[in-house]
């Protein structure tokens, strides 16, 4: 799922943000695209997706060679927070339902 994101480091009165977007996305975190400022592995960031917010730590950070941008895996610290308006449930295959 390619959704655009807004991405802040949390707990700080610098209200300096950057716009990225999502490559994949999960109930519990998301790789990102498109980082132009750098974050630490474990840091928290607000990520705002519409109107919903929620903060996710840092786990990986990979940058492009020859580029500013940045790839960055994310996961949510806080649990059953789902900002990305999807439902993530797992629906069962009906071939997995089948019976031989």
């Amino acid at each position: 799922m390619v959704v655009p994101v807004r991405v802040r480091l949390a707990g700080t009165q610098i209200p300096q943000s950057f716009l990225a977007h999502t490559l994949d996305a999960t109930e519990c975190g998301a790789r990102l695209a498109g980082a132009q400022l750098d974050f630490g592995i474990g840091e928290i960031v607000e990520v705002q997706h519409r109107h919903e917010r929620a903060l996710f730590r840092v786990i990986w950070v990979n940058a492009i060679e020859g580029s500013a941008e940045k790839f960055m895996g994310i996961e949510c610290v806080e649990p059953d927070k789902n900002i990305w308006g999807m439902d993530f449930t797992r629906k069962v295959d009906e071939y997995e339902e089948r019976e031989f």
